[in-house]
C-alpha cells in the first residue's frame, strides 16, 4: 500500500459521506461535520500514529487535525442550485435557487407590502401576481409575485415597478432549522421541574409533529400546515421542540406542566435529510399564531435579514407578542442570522451541561440568553427518544421560562423579561456578552 499516496482527507471524506446517509442537518459543513465527529478525530488520529510507526522507505508527513480541517473547507450540501420542489411526478409547487452567500429563495418570486395604490402600480407592470393576502391579525397586506428572467435586484425591481424606496419588497426567502449533532459525551439529564405548571398559551413555528408519538399522549396540541397541499411533511425537528415543551417520557420531563401548544408547520421536504421553510409561509403562521393571541412564539430556524420577515415580526410584537428564536449553528464567526438578529427578537445561544458554549453557536451583540442545548434529551420524529444538540434545542427553554413569568406577570412583557434578566446566571463576561448574552437560563427545581 502507498501510504504517501494516500490522503487522510479522503477517509475523513468517506466518513463523512457514511454521516450525511444518516444526519438530519439540513446542510453540513465538514469543519462542523469534523468539529462533532469526535470518534471519527480519534479514528484519524490513531491512523496517523500507526502510519508513521511503519517501517517504510518514504517517510510519512506529520499530520495535524487542524490541518486536515484547512485542508477541507468547501461545504457539503444535499440540495443542488436549483432544486424543483414537487408535490408529484406531473406537478411542481415551486423552484427554489441558491443565492449569495448560501442563502436560497423560490425562483425569481418576491413579496411585497402592498397598499392599494402600490398593488395598483403592480397590476400595470410585466410580473405574475400569484396572491393578494390580508393579514388581519399583523395589519398587513402582502402580494406575491413572480419577476422576468433577468431581474435579480431590489434595486433593478423598484425601478422596473416604478416603486421608491420606500416600499417594503424582498425575495421569498427559505429559512431553515437549526439542529446540531449530539457530541460522543453525553451527560445524564437531571429530574427538572418544568418552568410552571398552570396551563399556558405558547406557540412554536416549526415542522409538523408526529402526534401520535408516546410522549404526546395527553397532550393539549392545535396544528395548522400553511404549505401547499400535496407537499411532504417532514416532522423530525418539530417533533423535537414540541418534546421539550410538553413531551413526557421515562427520561423526559417536559418544560412547561400544562402547556396548550399551538403549532404552525411550515417545513417542506427539500431531500431526504434536508427540509426548508418559505418566507411566505412563514408569515402566515405568524399571523395565525398572533390571531389565536399566543403571547410567546418559538423559532428554531435561520435565515437571510428579509424586510418582510422584518416587518411580520415587528407587527405581531406590537400585538403584545414575544419572540424567541434560535440563535444559530454556524458557528461564532458567522455573520448574524435572522429572525434572531432583529433587535425585538430575544435570540438564544446553547451550552452544554458543563456550562460551556456549544462549539457551533454563533455569536454576537444580538445573543439575550443561553440554554442547555446540547446532548438534550427529547422524542424523535421516527417514534422514539434520542438526543438532540444546538441552539433550537436552548430556545424552548427561554420561551417556556418567558410563558410562565407572562402569567405571572399579568402579561406584562417588561415586567416578564426583567425577572428573567435577574434570574439568568452570568457565565461569561461580567454583564451582557456576545456569547451567552445575559446568561444562561436553567430549568428550575422548582416552578416558577
Amino acid at each position: 500500500m502507498n501510504i504517501k499516496n494516500t490522503r487522510v482527507k479522503h477517509i475523513i471524506a468517506a466518513s463523512l459521506c457514511i454521516f450525511s446517509a444518516t444526519s438530519s442537518a439540513n446542510i453540513v459543513r465538514v469543519d462542523q461535520v469534523l468539529g462533532q465527529l469526535n470518534p471519527i478525530e480519534q479514528r484519524i488520529e490513531q491512523t496517523i500514529e500507526r502510519a508513521q510507526r511503519l517501517p517504510l522507505p518514504v517517510p510519512v508527513p506529520q499530520v495535524s487535525i487542524d490541518e486536515l480541517k484547512a485542508q477541507i473547507s468547501e461545504p457539503i450540501s444535499s440540495l443542488p442550485n436549483v432544486l424543483n420542489i414537487n408535490i408529484n411526478s406531473q406537478n411542481t409547487a415551486f423552484v427554489e435557487v441558491e443565492l449569495e452567500n448560501g442563502f436560497r429563495a423560490i425562483e425569481r418570486q418576491w413579496l411585497l407590502m402592498a397598499n392599494s395604490q402600490q398593488l395598483n402600480t403592480l397590476k400595470q407592470q410585466n410580473v405574475t401576481i400569484v396572491s393578494v393576502k390580508n393579514y388581519n391579525a399583523l395589519n398587513m397586506s402582502l402580494v406575491r409575485f413572480n419577476v422576468p428572467q433577468g431581474v435579480n435586484s431590489e434595486s433593478e425591481l423598484l425601478k422596473a415597478l416604478n416603486l421608491d424606496e420606500s416600499a417594503i419588497l424582498d425575495r421569498n426567502h427559505i429559512y431553515q432549522a437549526q439542529t446540531g449533532e449530539p457530541t460522543e459525551k453525553v451527560t445524564p439529564n437531571n429530574s427538572i421541574a418544568p418552568y410552571c405548571t398552570q396551563s399556558v398559551k405558547i406557540g412554536m413555528i416549526d415542522s409538523a409533529i408526529n402526534t401520535k408519538h408516546s410522549a404526546f399522549e395527553g397532550a393539549n396540541i392545535t396544528t395548522q400546515s400553511f404549505l401547499p397541499q400535496g407537499l411532504s411533511l417532514p416532522n423530525l425537528h418539530g417533533t423535537a421542540i414540541a418534546g421539550l415543551i410538553t413531551g413526557k417520557g421515562a427520561k423526559l420531563n417536559p418544560l412547561l406542566g400544562s402547556a396548550m401548544l399551538y403549532s404552525a408547520e411550515v417545513f417542506y421536504r427539500q431531500s431526504e435529510y434536508a427540509q426548508g421553510a418559505t418566507l411566505f409561509a412563514i408569515v402566515e403562521a405568524l399571523n395565525w399564531l398572533v390571531s389565536n393571541k399566543i403571547p410567546v412564539i418559538n423559532m428554531s430556524l435561520t435565515g437571510p435579514n428579509n424586510a418582510i420577515l422584518e416587518a411580520s415580526i415587528t407587527a405581531a410584537i406590537k400585538q403584545n407578542v414575544l419572540i424567541v428564536a434560535a440563535a444559530g449553528n454556524q458557528g461564532p464567526a458567522s455573520q448574524p442570522l435572522y429572525p434572531s438578529a432583529y433587535k425585538s427578537v430575544i435570540a438564544v445561544s446553547a451550552i452544554d451541561a458543563n456550562n460551556h458554549i456549544y462549539r457551533w453557536s454563533n455569536k454576537g451583540d444580538y445573543i439575550d440568553f443561553a440554554a442547555l442545548g446540547v446532548n438534550v434529551f427529547t422524542s424523535q420524529g421516527n417514534g422514539k427518544f434520542g438526543r438532540e444538540s444546538g441552539t433550537s434545542m436552548a430556545a424552548p427553554h427561554v420561551s417556556a421560562a418567558l410563558s410562565c413569568l407572562l402569567l405571572k406577570h399579568g402579561n406584562n412583557k417588561t415586567k416578564a423579561l426583567n425577572e428573567l434578566t435577574s434570574l439568568a446566571v452570568d457565565l461569561g463576561e461580567q454583564g451582557k456578552d456576545t456569547t451567552f448574552g445575559y446568561g444562561a437560563i436553567y430549568p428550575p427545581k422548582s416552578a416558577l
